[in-house]
């Protein structure tokens, strides 16, 4: 299971309700680390009888299974995670330009990269510099639209893009002018509003794709982010972590040394005894792992 691959990362999950809930015996979770009911609030694909025990405090919490096109609570995670994602990136090197392509058609996304490849070699040709990321945001008709942030291409040179993007675009698929969108990414200030709108909004069930679609809700080319997305990922979940410690209370330097705590702990992955969940989260009984006494730490939550 792909979420079982490094424990630590499986269960680092910022909860975009912005709470901090109770697990298990009443121990706080910062939701970074672990959700509590997956039935109530969290990924209901996470296996019933698994859970991630850290092994400096003992407790014991449900991941997420990762499934962005399965699991909509995991799917809304990883928009979250996107959202402060490009918002780091946008710190250090601020996109200039945005569009949004539509089309008549229904395109499925498999079709789309065929002609963005296209699209990019015609920007390229002129702004060799241009760099952007893709998001996929589904209409009520059932049609996907695409959401682009450009980098490389200054911004009074929209309008010139446009009408290249848009020739481009509308010779490729059915498409009217028309139906084309863009403009100026102004500073740093719009930058995390437009990023926000763009990606908070697709988090609506109506904008959201089908659960069971197959394909990638974003992508960028290769010189898009300062560093490798995979880097930035890291990055942008870590200073959501921070975030939900800071929401909880802390202030910042506090969060950032409590972090620093919290990522020295160990997480293996363990099968519980069949204790139901509900008295747990009720707090009646604590669940421990099969084979491991209490004295180990299992009593401790």
């Amino acid at each position: 299971m792909a979420a079982v691959a490094a424990a630590g990362s499986a269960v680092l999950a910022p909860d975009p309700s912005g709470a901090v809930e109770r697990c298990a015996g009443g121990a706080l979770l910062d939701l970074h680390e672990g959700i509590c009911d997956p039935r109530r609030s969290g990924c209901g694909r996470w296996p019933e009888k698994l859970r991630l025990l850290n092994r400096s405090t003992g407790e014991l919490v449900v991941g997420r299974c990762g499934a962005t096109n399965l699991c909509r609570y995991c799917q809304t995670l990883y928009v979250v995670e996107t959202v402060e994602m490009l918002t780091l990136d946008a710190m250090e090197y601020a996109p200039t330009l945005w569009f949004v392509l539509t089309a008549r058609e229904h395109l499925r996304r498999q079709d789309t990269y065929g002609h963005l490849r296209q699209l990019r070699k015609a920007v390229r040709g002129r702004w060799a510099a241009a760099e952007w990321f893709v998001q996929v945001e589904f209409q009520r008709r059932g049609a996907l639209h695409l959401n682009l942030l450009v980098k490389g291409v200054p911004a009074d040179h929209g309008e010139a893009m446009s009408g290249l993007v848009s020739a481009v675009w509308c010779r490729r698929v059915d498409a009217l002018p028309a139906g084309q969108w863009w403009g100026v990414v102004e500073d740093a200030t719009g930058t995390v509003r437009y990023l926000s709108k763009m990606l908070a909004h697709g988090l609506k069930a109506e904008q959201s794709p089908p659960l069971g679609w197959r394909g990638h809700r974003t992508s960028q080319t290769r010189g898009y982010f300062v560093r490798p997305a995979s880097v930035m990922r890291v990055e942008a979940k870590r200073a959501l972590k921070v975030k939900r410690l800071i929401h909880a209370g802390l202030d910042a330097q506090t969060a950032e040394f409590e972090l620093a705590l919290r990522e020295l702990d160990e997480w293996t992955l363990e099968t519980c005894s069949p204790v139901s969940w509900l008295d747990g989260y009720g707090g009646g009984r604590a669940e421990r792992p099969m084979g491991t006494p209490a004295a180990a730490g299992g009593s401790g939550l």
